[in-house]
């Protein structure tokens, strides 16, 4: 079976991820890969951005690992009025690489690699960036969940496994700019990738990220 995906995958690669229903596909496979070599410690990210195509909400172990980074940069910036570039240089780094998915990104292309499968630059320069914005695509409707505590959970039990504290959910939003950008003979798509973290009062604050992809690969 493990040929078969792989096989499948190839494929898929081969022909240039375009779509998101090819994502989603491609996605499921890599995640059953690493579910059949129990490589989840090794590809921990990886998995988490799999999990995250595949289900209508996400309030897993994961999750809460990046819940958690969050929920401290938003309390700080809430509170403190600061700005994001002036955050603790250590949670400043957590929360760039969270929202520039830069985990996911190495660990897809090592993953690729180890498998044997197709680059994303194989018919793109910007294979990664054109990838990102159909990934972003599929997970916008899909929502971070804090988990909602049990019956037999104490508050006791709920602050013992590191839930957030402030924080109900983040959400990600894609949106393309209304033109494309043109130099030097090529024609860019310019995106941003908005993230929206919920507190428990109603409040919201964004993070964005700007990136693009060529239109003509």
């Amino acid at each position: 079976m493990t040929r078969d995906i792989i096989r499948k995958l190839a494929g898929e690669f081969d022909k240039g991820i375009t779509t998101e229903v090819q994502t989603v596909y491609v996605l499921a496979g890599i995640r059953k890969l690493i579910e059949r070599d129990e490589a989840e410690e090794e590809y921990a990210g990886l998995r988490f951005h799999c999990d995250w195509a595949l289900h209508s909400r996400m309030d897993r172990a994961a999750a809460k690992t990046i819940l958690r980074k969050f929920d401290a940069a938003h309390m700080l910036l809430l509170q403190g009025n600061i700005e994001l570039h002036n955050l603790p240089s250590e949670l400043r780094i957590e929360i760039d690489r969270i929202s520039r998915m830069k985990a996911f990104a190495e660990e897809l292309s090592r993953f690729l690699a180890a498998y044997g499968l197709p680059p994303l630059t194989k018919h793109r320069s910007d294979g990664w960036s054109h990838f990102l914005h159909l990934y972003t695509k599929v997970i916008e409707d899909i929502p971070l969940m804090v988990s909602l505590p049990t019956a037999r959970k104490t508050a006791k039990a709920g602050a013992a496994d590191g839930a957030p504290k402030h924080i109900s959910h983040v959400t990600v939003h894609f949106e393309s700019a209304p033109e494309t950008i043109k130099h030097a003979g090529e024609e860019e798509v310019l995106f941003k990738v908005t993230w929206t973290i919920h507190d428990k009062n109603g409040q919201s604050g964004d993070i964005f990220i700007l990136n693009s992809f060529s239109l003509e690969p």
